[in-house]
């Protein structure tokens, strides 16, 4: 078994470990273990032609795109802004991209129950076992958190050592504070739930905290009044002490010589108590979080029977057996796999969340009685297309499923047709996933822009039906479902997002530039109807033998 470098940094910290109750080397045998397979092939009937160095890891290609993401945000420190509003900013920034990663890439390895039922059955205690689970996590945060910040930590010695000190450590509590958080949540829903309702409940708890951190990167940026970009006005307020961010901030920006205060004062203690003593109190509790974990493998749900209006709707839009078959299969994935909702919920919040956020930016928060008027007759309905953001991701995960062995059953099935696969399976993921969100956004954009949104609407609905045909065409393809899925999925998430963003910038422009004549609206909306059937007849026709390799 290869030594992975990592451990022997770990050692350094044996100590810790022993105190803490931990069996030292039980637990670097169980992480090298968990290592060492992070770095292993999927094994399913697609992939013999083409096998994957053995030590390699797909998350390592993703942290390539991640180091992109943390350049650009990285190199806005660089200027003499207020040191407070640019950090809670940076920070809001890097909080949200840091929770949202773990919520969707590594919430899963912390609610697996597969450690406990095999390891711990050989006599191997529940301490033991928990903290290598999150040392594990960790890990892969810290090479995540590295690529992300890796450009901030060398702009920040421009500010001198002190600075890159209070930096440093302000991150490094960040990772501590985004994990325990999501685990401690977790650990409140096991508490009062099991089964099949608990995963669901879970579900919701994911969401939660994917809208509260889209709602503080909102927030924060608001709090500040100014009259040009560098000369910026913090004004303290007695409830900033809520806003998470910012308790990151305020000693960086005593440090820059902008005044020490009482409300400052209190949020750099909050910044360095509210993790460690989060951190203290999962530590105390995580035999309990280990015990409660069990409660998900309780499946009392029965099984229900396919309802009259799903089988109308499955004769309606598929077109041959195949497709309706294919359709059926990945509604039962999607209703049935935790791990998928695990990855796909959070991202689908965001999407109804967006759109609403996008449409308010702009409202005049200087007049609040005519803020329903300005905004009924403006434009701000094109905040629609950012529920596009949903696609790629939905795209991606797709192909992930527990069951991925059972991808055998595409090789030996007399299935004539591949594009029928492919067109059943998005079919669904549509009618599963975007169709209610899609509707419940159109009717809040109905109620507030009048019935004259409607086309607007139905136009952008086409276009993320255009923009699902060309990630599919981006990506590599694979069969539905026929991958397992692990710690990350090696930033084919966020490389679909990047292309996705062209896709998103193109159909958006056209649309507003066309808006303003009632006639070329009707004319766009029908050629966006031809495209999209052109494309959608012929973009999935791909050869087995072209998914096989």
């Amino acid at each position: 078994m290869k030594e992975f470098k990592v451990l022997k940094v770990i050692d350094k910290l044996s100590g810790l470990y022993k105190k803490a109750g931990v069996d030292y080397n039980m637990f670097r045998l169980i992480l090298n273990t968990k290592l060492t397979m992070d770095g292993r092939r999927k094994a399913t009937v697609f992939n013999d032609a083409k096998k994957k160095k053995e030590n390699s890891n797909e998350f390592y290609k993703a942290l390539i795109l991640y180091a992109i993401f943390g350049a650009f945000i990285g190199l806005m420190l660089m200027f003499d802004i207020n040191r407070m509003y640019i950090m809670s900013i940076y920070f809001s920034a890097i909080m949200f991209m840091i929770l949202t990663i773990f919520i969707s890439d590594f919430s899963y390895v912390i609610l697996d129950v597969r450690d406990k039922n095999i390891i711990s059955t050989k006599g191997i205690d529940s301490k033991t076992i928990n903290a290598a689970k999150i040392t594990h996590v960790f890990i892969y945060m810290f090479y995540l958190t590295l690529a992300l910040v890796g450009v901030s930590f060398i702009v920040s010695f421009k500010y001198g050592i002190s600075y890159f000190l209070v930096f440093f450590l302000e991150i490094v509590l960040i990772d501590i504070f985004m994990i325990i958080v999501t685990a401690l949540a977790y650990l409140l829903v096991l508490k009062f739930f099991d089964g099949e309702k608990l995963k669901d409940i879970i579900n919701f708890v994911q969401i939660g905290l994917s809208i509260f951190m889209v709602v503080i990167y909102q927030i924060v940026p608001r709090i500040f009044e100014f009259v040009d970009i560098f000369n910026f006005r913090y004004e303290e307020k007695l409830w900033h002490l809520l806003i998470p961010p910012m308790w990151f901030a305020a000693p960086l920006s005593m440090i820059s010589g902008e005044g020490i205060t009482i409300i400052k004062a209190i949020m750099s203690i909050l910044a360095i108590a509210v993790p460690i003593i989060s951190m203290l109190i999962y530590l105390k509790l995580s035999p309990a979080f280990e015990k409660n974990l069990q409660k998900l493998n309780n499946n009392e749900d029965k099984i229900k029977e396919k309802s009259r209006l799903l089988i109308k709707i499955n004769n309606l839009f598929c077109k041959d057996n195949t497709e309706r078959a294919f359709f059926n299969f990945s509604l039962g994935i999607m209703n049935s796999e935790r791990e998928f909702k695990l990855k796909i919920y959070p991202s689908l919040s965001l999407g109804i969340v967006l759109p609403i956020i996008f449409m308010l930016i702009g409202i005049d928060r200087n007049n609040p009685s005519g803020i329903f008027e300005s905004l009924r007759n403006s434009r701000s309905y094109f905040s629609i297309y950012a529920f596009a953001f949903v696609i790629p991701n939905i795209i991606v995960m797709l192909r992930y499923s527990e069951r991925y062995l059972g991808a055998w059953i595409y090789e030996i099935a007399p299935i004539k047709n591949t594009s029928s696969i492919f067109r059943g399976v998005i079919k669904g993921a549509i009618y599963k996933l975007m169709l209610v969100p899609y509707i419940i956004i159109s009717i809040i954009f109905i109620i507030i822009f009048g019935p004259k949104v409607i086309i607007h609407l139905i136009i952008a609905f086409l276009s993320f039906i255009l923009l699902i045909i060309i990630n599919f065409a981006s990506l590599k393809k694979e069969f539905p479902f026929s991958r397992k899925f692990e710690a990350t999925n090696g930033g084919e998430g966020l490389l679909a997002l990047l292309v996705s963003l062209g896709g998103i910038i193109l159909v958006l422009g056209i649309h507003f530039a066309i808006s303003k004549t009632p006639l070329e609206i009707f004319i766009y909306l029908i050629v966006l109807m031809i495209i999209d059937w052109i494309l959608w007849k012929f973009a999935f026709k791909i050869s087995k033998a072209k998914l096989k390799g």
